[in-house]
């Protein structure tokens, strides 16, 4: 094997590195909306329940998501320089 078909090779290599760090990021984007959107539907729930057990569960419910979704913006913002 020659060193150009090496360096062929290895190029593919790292290319597919890149698209797969890509998708990584495009991913994170489709379930921070997903969060944001299941977000906003759980807010509207808590404030229209009016049985205090339910709104508690509702709450521990938002608090959960809310915590998904700074953890997933760190993330990405970590992961801001490696996207594009």
């Amino acid at each position: 094997m020659g060193i150009t078909k090496l360096l062929d090779n290895l190029k593919d290599y790292l290319d597919k590195g890149e698209k797969k760090k890509k998708a990584h990021c495009d991913r994170i984007d489709e379930l921070l909306a997903k969060l944001e959107e299941k977000e906003q539907k759980l807010r509207v729930k808590v404030e229209n329940e009016t049985n205090a057990g339910k709104r508690k569960r509702l709450d521990t419910e938002l608090k959960i998501i809310a915590v998904q979704r700074r953890k997933g913006v760190a993330r990405r913002e970590e992961l801001e320089g490696k996207c594009k």
